[in-house]
């Protein structure tokens, strides 16, 4: 299936540097000339080498990928030596839940600004230790896992962070997860399918960002038509070649790209380690993974 033609369609791939194995798979896609883009973790223990393995590759690949810096308050280590119990245990590993982070940004006082500053601590060492690593002709985008930068809190501190660092006019983009949802809960073809928790996080992130990209255009900051919400988990091809006339359709109405994420890397048991945490420690090792790797290598649209 065609995209629109007035649509380009951005295929980007979550979680680079989640392990060495997960990134293998995804440097595949790269070299196939699957994937547009992809997003880097920070803050993993296999960070160093798979970046090594990303540059040392980069001249090779036909079709350069974008980089995103995928920031990460929910697993990995804290490269700030933050102390704050909200986003870190005693061992330093990053454990702030997106419910609990969502529910301090409405709290007014001096704990909720502490905890904007060691957030905004957190992502200056992030953003500071990838962008640092770029290829030299790659932009600066970022994201982040779990979309927690769209939580009022936490884009505010990423908006300090970049300020600090004196960046916030190199940035190109920054992801906007505001996913069209008729096309989803109207479709007999996919009646069933969609998690009630997926439509739930469809319509927080479509209220959120309504703030969000009227910061990005003060700043004039790109953000594109999304498509990975709903399906978060199972990306199969099946269902998107059935989802696709409408949400290809609704995506032209608001720009001329749409980014789809997908999450075609997987961590091996034996690479588990306790910087995986308990919320989505399961979606590493999913063999959904697999299912969207395939999805992504055979892809269609």
């Amino acid at each position: 299936m065609d995209a629109p033609k007035d649509l380009r369609i951005d295929y980007h791939g979550d979680d680079y540097a989640a392990s060495i194995n997960n990134s293998k798979r995804m440097l595949e896609l790269i070299r196939a000339g699957k994937l547009d883009s992809i997003s880097i973790f920070p803050n993993m223990a296999a960070y160093t080498d798979c970046m090594e393995m990303l540059c040392r590759n980069w001249d090779s690949f036909e079709k350069k990928p974008a980089l995103s810096i995928h920031l990460n308050l929910i697993d990995g280590h804290s490269l700030s030596g933050c102390d704050d119990p909200l986003l870190c245990n005693e061992d330093g590993y990053m454990c702030a839940s997106w419910g609990k982070l969502f529910i301090r940004s409405y709290i007014p006082g001096k704990k909720r600004t502490a905890l904007r500053n060691n957030i905004c601590a957190e992502l200056k060492a992030q953003i500071e230790r990838v962008y640092e690593d770029y290829p030299k002709d790659a932009a600066l985008r970022l994201d982040s896992h779990v979309h927690t930068h769209m939580i009022p809190m936490v884009f505010e501190a990423l908006f300090d962070a970049l300020t600090e660092l004196d960046l916030l006019d190199s940035v190109e983009y920054i992801r906007i997860p505001d996913e069209p949802l008729s096309p989803f809960i109207f479709s007999k073809e996919l009646s069933g399918t969609i998690p009630l928790v997926n439509i739930i996080k469809n319509r927080v992130l479509h209220i959120l960002s309504r703030r969000a990209v009227k910061n990005l255009d003060r700043f004039n900051i790109s953000h594109c038509p999304f498509w990975g919400v709903c399906m978060t988990g199972r990306m199969d091809r099946k269902r998107m070649e059935k989802a696709a006339p409408k949400v290809l359709d609704a995506a032209r109405k608001y720009g001329d790209t749409i980014e789809i994420i997908c999450h075609p890397g997987i961590v091996k048991q034996a690479e588990d380690s306790p910087e995986f945490g308990p919320d989505d420690r399961r979606a590493f090792f999913s063999k959904d993974r697999d299912v969207e790797y395939n999805a992504v290598m055979n892809r269609s649209i």
